[in-house]
């Protein structure tokens, strides 16, 4: 069994820190995202793992490569070809059977269990599905005996709905992409699983049970933070790990200098705190000088996010205006 994690998507949603970072780059609770991703992966006593990269591939390579005890490949793709083309374009000459899982989701439940349900269920593909508050904003999922009769890609009829939804979490055999095509983009979700029904290639659906986030958007990105600071997850040993420490209710990076008040905080990798400074409920991002009193907010390079607003001040206007058209003009 190999891994494969989908890491090229541009972060839309999560503008402007994914125009300084590539959202797999992203830190939650002082990890970058990605690692989590690839702790669920060694876990399950997986690894082979393969990034499909697209956006900002650079530095997403230069950190995965930092993994000891792992073999790391890496696809590039120069444009959107879709999750199942760039999955297709990333696959290993060898391996009969692969996990199939998002760098920027955050998922507690065991992939060998996931891995166990395939391989009882003679499925050529099972999708790991959760149950969600708001099917609007996922893929909602129709099963029946553990299989998948349904899917419905993020429809708006949804919207507020409780059930079940797509995880994004897949095992897949070889076989299943005999149907993805060459040089056309081209969706797991929106094209691969529906026309594998129409054919009568069987899906088997597992649920997971735990935790589960995919951070779409920054109010989700904020909550992860603080929910993933109170929990155990699986790591990866890695050569350049960020170490942490709590103080007073706050997750600090020992690398960090905070001489502030700083109260229900994650402070970043280097990150300086004067005693000016107090901040509450705050995640201050690598690298950032933070002065003021803020509550609530992600402090960045160039930007004061309030994502519970959807407020922002931009401390650099011109450029920060210029990160908006930018990212405004990618289609995707």
């Amino acid at each position: 069994m190999k891994g494969i994690i989908l890491a090229g998507g541009y972060g839309k949603r999560v503008m402007p820190l994914s125009y300084y970072k590539p959202k797999p780059m992203l830190p939650v609770a002082n990890r970058p995202v990605v690692d989590y991703a690839v702790g669920r992966l060694a876990a399950a006593g997986i690894t082979d793992i393969t990034f499909a990269l697209g956006y900002k591939p650079e530095e997403i390579l230069d950190y995965v490569c930092g993994y000891i005890d792992l073999t790391i490949g890496a696809s590039y793709e120069i444009a959107p070809m879709g999750t199942a083309g760039s999955v297709k374009a990333a696959l290993p000459a060898d391996g009969d059977e692969f996990v199939v899982l998002s760098a920027d989701t955050l998922c507690g439940s065991d992939l060998s269990s996931l891995i166990r349900a395939h391989r009882q269920s003679g499925a050529i593909a099972t999708m790991e599905i959760t149950r969600v508050n708001d099917l609007g904003r996922f893929g909602a999922v129709v099963t029946e005996n553990g299989m998948l009769t349904e899917i419905c890609e993020k429809c708006a009829d949804n919207a507020g709905k409780a059930g079940l939804a797509n995880a994004g979490t897949y095992i897949l055999s070889r076989k299943v992409f005999d149907y993805v095509p060459d040089g056309v983009p081209f969706d797991f979700a929106r094209d691969l699983f529906p026309l594998l029904l129409r054919r009568g290639e069987k899906i088997a659906a597992s649920e997971t049970g735990g935790y589960w986030k995919d951070m779409g958007n920054l109010s989700d990105y904020y909550d992860a933070n603080f929910e993933a600071a109170a929990m155990y997850f699986p790591s990866a040993r890695h050569l350049r790990p960020v170490r942490s420490r709590y103080v007073r209710g706050s997750l600090i990076a020992s690398s960090a200098l905070v001489s502030g008040y700083v109260k229900d905080c994650i402070v970043g990798d280097g990150a300086i705190v004067p005693s000016s400074a107090r901040l509450e409920k705050c995640i201050v991002l690598p690298g950032e000088y933070v002065d003021g009193v803020m509550n609530g907010c992600i402090i960045g390079r160039d930007f004061v996010l309030n994502p519970l607003l959807g407020a922002s001040n931009l401390k650099n206007t011109e450029d920060a205006t210029n990160i908006f058209s930018i990212f405004t003009q990618i289609k995707l």
